[in-house]
Order: structure tokens, then sequence, then C-alpha cells
């Protein structure tokens, strides 16, 4: 049978009997080994040690031979030339007339990185980054999305598929001859390649050189180096070359492409789940700051007062904190009896049950006014049942082995497990009953 919060009619007769502040009193026992729970069937709590064997070893490296080279013939005939050799000649005739000349390409090409400057300089915008506050980083990417706004025309990411692209002739001409390279006045990506194309990495330099000079003339209270806006920049046109492609025509299931009006729809749709999973993630968020800030309140309030339950309260206290936001569930919006908006909380199969638990956070939220205003809106009734959705996101990591459910745990192989990464240390259950 599914099981929903307490209904607030049965809150406010509380209030009515007890006064408008009622306080839970709570009481608990620590379990010296936890059952975890699996449904309606309880196993006993797996052993740390049994289940995170040390590391495999790791095979041992077996000598290899390298093959034999390959002779090579001593004559190619015409028919083996290759088939660009018009692309060699052009480029030969380019880089003679460079010399002797100097008439060079408007434009040069950036250098493409070594592999080993790229980690250099990933490994220096990180530092940057765990060092800056987020409002700082905010404020930067806020002004990147300006910048492509202004540059290309668009008001939101869906507008770039309207995106006209840089002509083929013109792109293969700067990268393979002498063509002037991307035009300033009008800034036309390659949507056909990534960021790291010589055409694509052009025009997010002289985004990049935009950029700073804005940030100079106009005095940004933040300032970045030219390493951190690059890989802004960069950041940036994946997000709106992946929003491009997700717009072009598509093989049906029929092998027959895709009408304009097929593309449309489908884009509305994946808007409306990118829309869908905004509101679960915001109502989670939400939803974990509510708990913890209703948790400190009960426990500063417990601690003044000196209550014997005071480390009832703080067990619950450090139980949400270890789960984290993501370690809470999200949840579907729905209506009930054609008018009632409820909520209905989706399964997190790889979590211990802990429903008792949080029901009493959040309970203590509606009827404990010294911590909660009874002002706002009402909270909307969340039903508990084991037909609703399963949540599709990723177990937690590095959680104490106790906060996992164990028919769920005990199903892992052994690199799923290493994967996991539990903690070694264990999370000391109570059984907790309200009075």
């Amino acid at each position: 049978m599914p099981t929903v919060t307490p209904s607030l009619d049965a809150i406010k007769r509380i209030k009515r009997i007890r006064g408008v502040s009622c306080r839970t009193r709570l009481m608990g026992v620590y379990l010296e080994d936890r059952p975890l729970e699996t449904g309606a069937t309880s196993t006993a709590a797996p052993d740390c040690s049994a289940q995170m064997p040390p590391n495999r070893p790791t095979p041992l490296d077996h000598p290899t031979t390298a093959p034999p080279d390959r002779p090579i013939p001593a004559v190619l005939n015409e028919h083996e030339l290759p088939q660009n050799l018009t692309l060699i000649t052009n480029a030969i005739e380019t880089a003679l007339r460079n010399v002797f000349v100097g008439s060079g390409p408007k434009q040069m090409s950036p250098l493409k990185q070594s592999p080993r400057h790229k980690k250099i300089e990933d490994e220096e915008v990180n530092l940057e980054r765990a060092s800056e506050p987020s409002i700082h980083r905010d404020f930067i990417l806020n002004e990147v999305r300006r910048l492509f706004k202004d540059e290309f025309g668009i008001t939101q990411d869906v507008d770039f598929v309207a995106h006209q692209l840089a002509s083929l002739d013109d792109v293969q001409a700067y990268e393979h001859e002498d063509g002037p390279g991307p035009d300033p006045e009008q800034l036309a990506f390659d949507l056909s390649q990534g960021y790291n194309s010589p055409w694509n990495s052009s025009i997010l330099e002289s985004l990049l050189r935009e950029f700073q000079a804005c940030c100079k003339d106009e005095s940004w209270p933040v300032k970045k180096s030219d390493n951190y806006v690059r890989q802004a920049l960069r950041n940036r046109y994946k997000r709106l070359r992946t929003t491009w492609l997700r717009g072009q025509p598509r093989l049906t299931s029929n092998g027959i492409v895709e009408t304009p009006a097929e593309v449309e729809e489908r884009m509305l749709e994946h808007l409306k789940q990118l829309g869908k999973a905004s509101q679960q993630n915001t109502r989670r968020h939400n939803k974990y700051l509510r708990r913890v800030s209703t948790l400190n309140g009960v426990v500063k309030l417990k601690t003044e007062g000196g209550d014997n339950d005071l480390v009832v309260w703080e067990w619950l206290q450090r139980l949400v904190r270890f789960l984290g936001e993501n370690g809470m569930s999200s949840e579907e919006s729905a209506v009930e009896n054609n008018f009632e908006h409820v909520l209905r909380v989706k399964n997190m199969e790889w979590r211990c049950c802990i429903d008792h638990e949080l029901d009493i956070v959040d309970v203590e939220r509606i009827v404990d006014s010294d911590i909660f205003s009874p002002r706002g809106a009402k909270p909307v009734k969340r039903i508990r049942a084991l037909d609703n959705p399963m949540s599709s996101r990723d177990a937690v990591k590095g959680l104490p082995v106790d906060l996992y459910d164990g028919a769920w745990f005990s199903r892992l192989t052994q690199r799923e497990i290493d994967t996991l990464a539990v903690a070694t240390h264990r999370f000391p259950w109570m059984k907790v009953a309200t009075l």
C-alpha cells in the first residue's frame, strides 16, 4: 500500500492540542549490527572487509616483439600515386610564394597544442578555478554567453540551429592553401568539426581577444587569464555545436530522413525533458537545504535546552549530511483524484530504506514554528509507493556500506564495488522512534 506523509489536517489537530509550536521528542538506540533494508525483507549488513577485498594484482607484463617491417616497393606506378596530389602541389606553391614573394595568408592558423602542453594548461585552469569564488565564475560565464549572443545574434541556445555555416571552399582554402580565413565582420563556424580545427580555433582566438579587450575597456571587477577564458569559450562552442547537431534531420526507423516538422517535434520534446530534469534537480536541491536547515535549527534548540534526545537529532543530522544532495530522492509531479497536486517520490534502488527517518525531519519542519514560519506555500503531499518510477541517477560514491541497500550491494561485481569506492569506516545505525 502507498504511504504518504502525514496530512495537514492531522498536523493542525496536533497544533490545537499542544499549542502553536510542537517540537518532536525522539528516542534512539544504537544497533550493534544494523540490518540493511531491502523492501519488505531485511538481510544482514555485509562485512566491509569481505565486500571490499584488496585490489586485484595487475597481470605480469609479457615481453612483446615488434612486427617485422614491411618491404617498401622501390617504384610506384601511376595507379599508386596519392589522390591528393593537387593539394600537395598547391601547398608547395604556396610555401615557395611565401618565401620568395612574401604574400602570406592574412591570418595565421593557430598551432595545435601538444598533449603535454594541453595538460599543463588544463592544470593551470583547474588551479585557477579551485581558488575562485563561485560568483566570479558565474560572472565570466555570463559574459561569455553575452559575447556569443552579440556576435551570432542568438537569444537562447536553440536559436543556434539556424547558424549560417562557413563555406566549405573557404575552410579548405584557409586550411590547405592561402585563403584569407574567417571574416571578422561576419564570423561563421565550421560546425562539421570541433573547436580545435584551424578555422574554428581562429574564430575562438578572435573572440578571446575581443573578450579581453572588453574586460580592459569596461574595467570589469573580475579578470581571468587567456587560458581560463579560452577554455570557457571552447566549452560554450561545444554546447552550441551539440544543440546544432541535435537540430539536424536524422534517419527515422524506416530509413527516411526526418521532415522539418518531425525535427521540430523532436527538439520540443528534448526541451521538455530538459525542463523536467531541471525542475527535479531544483526540488532535490531545495529539499536537501530545507532538511539541513531544519536539523541545524533543532540541534541548536535542543543544545540550548539540554534535552536528552539531542544525540538522536545529531545522528539524523549526520545521516542527511553523509548522503548529501545527490542522496536525496527526486520527485515527479502528478495529479490525484483529478484535482489534487501531489509529488510521487522516485525509488532509489541503491539507498538503504530511511523513509521513516526522513519523514521525522520533514514533519518537524511543519509542526515546529520556531524553525520555519507557517507563512508561504503549503507543503505538497508526497507519495511513496513501490510502483513509483525508479531514479535514473547513479549511486553516490564513497559512502559507508551501511547506507547502501544490502540486496543491491550483493548483486554488484567486484569491478562495480571498486568503482563505488565504499568508505572504509562504518556508519553506526540507530533505531529512532517518536514519543
